[in-house]
């Protein structure tokens, strides 16, 4: 072994002791251990084997059109503003995951809408919500609809060994880097048993949406398939974050990937033209 390889081998143990270390800590100070068992505990009355998690890329209109009948007949996760897509209440999904900071801001141009929308479910619904992220308020508001299961998870970063991070996946108490709700509802369908998932509208295409005007300000064309493109111009001195708020969420999907393994199930990414490249993309 020349010295070259021996200290990146090394560098990158010592990358992985910390942040091992570090996740310790978060998860002794950050995570609730009563929360974590009562999501083990929680019975979902799974249809079967098989979810299919809808994330709101996109691409999703064309899957919602052409498979409609397949997610109203099955187990469905939804998440963030599917509620303002009609066919929210055409599909009547079992699980729904808020996991965007922004959906916690009542200064939010749309809160009040994705609020209204949740509380007007009018059929049985799990609602998972990030313990640590949810501010009190929003416990009491979805109490009023009996027909909302809340359900709290942990909102922890671990990262590091992969032995050691997946036994704290497996047992609730954290999640891999918090960027995107797509990789927490993966976590929340391995963990409820599910051994095949099934991955709609997960296009993950913001790079490709990328753009500069004459004055060479940053701007994204924000893609929903529930509305038009929206053109969202990126603080100036943002874009090195934006970027890695991005690496870290395709990191987020190999670490799901070795874990949904490690767990025995198995991820389909059925989306078409998705940046994804983990997954299998055929059933």
């Amino acid at each position: 072994m020349t010295k070259a390889i021996y200290l990146k081998e090394l560098y990158i143990f010592s990358q992985k002791l910390m942040e091992t270390f570090i996740s310790l800590l978060s998860v002794g100070f950050l995570s609730s251990f009563s929360v974590a068992r009562r999501f083990k505990k929680l019975d979902i009355n799974k249809k079967d084997d098989t979810c299919y998690i809808l994330g709101n890329g996109p691409s999703l209109k064309a899957d919602l059109e052409k498979n409609i009948e397949l997610f109203c007949n099955n187990d469905v996760t939804v998440v963030n503003t599917m509620c303002k897509s009609p066919f929210y209440k055409t599909i009547k999904p079992k699980f729904y995951i808020l996991l965007d900071p922004i959906c916690f801001d009542p200064e939010w141009n749309e809160y009040d809408a994705v609020v209204e929308g949740l509380l007007r479910t009018d059929w049985d619904m799990f609602l998972f919500l990030p313990i640590n992220l949810c501010p009190k308020e929003y416990h009491s508001i979805f109490a009023t609809n009996p027909n909302l299961k809340v359900v709290f998870f942990n909102y922890t970063r671990v990262v590091g060994f992969s032995n050691i991070s997946f036994f704290l996946y497996k047992h609730g108490l954290g999640m891999p880097y918090l960027r995107n709700v797509m990789t927490q509802a993966i976590m929340c369908a391995v963990n409820k048993g599910y051994k095949k998932i099934l991955l709609y509208g997960a296009d993950h295409s913001w790079t490709r949406d990328l753009d500069a005007d004459e004055k060479n300000r940053i701007f994204i064309k924000d893609k929903h398939f529930y509305e038009d493109d929206v053109k969202r111009y990126l603080p100036v001195g943002m874009f090195r974050e934006y970027l890695y708020q991005h690496y870290v969420t395709f990191l987020s999907h190999f670490i799901m990937d070795n874990y949904s393994k490690y767990r025995g199930a198995r991820i389909i990414n059925k989306t078409k033209h998705s940046f994804i490249e983990e997954y299998d993309t055929e059933e």
